[in-house]
């Protein structure tokens, strides 16, 4: 024969579902607080990401503006060169 509950038994039946559902509670809570802070350092590491394509891309032009000019600087060191050569045939 089955036992008749009392109401303490369904008060106390009820208070363990009510703990098991705070405890998966606590466990969300956690699993938040994780993606929270994954997310935050994701943001920030897009941030830094984004910052570093500008500084890169100001290096790029640096480089190409210096290339250019070491360029030019050549061509102006072999005109002179040529110049010199021809001074130096007529003398």
């Amino acid at each position: 024969m089955a036992k008749e509950l009392t109401l303490q038994d369904v008060l106390d039946g009820m208070n363990e579902r009510f703990n098991m559902v705070f405890e998966e509670l606590k466990r969300f809570d956690q699993v938040y607080s994780h993606l929270h802070a994954l997310r935050t350092d994701m943001k920030t590491s897009l941030e830094t990401q984004s910052a570093d394509g500008e500084i890169l891309d100001e290096m790029r032009d640096t480089l190409e503006s210096i290339s250019k000019a070491v360029d030019k600087d050549a061509v102006t060191i072999i005109d002179h060169e040529r110049r010199i050569r021809t001074l130096e045939k007529t003398h």
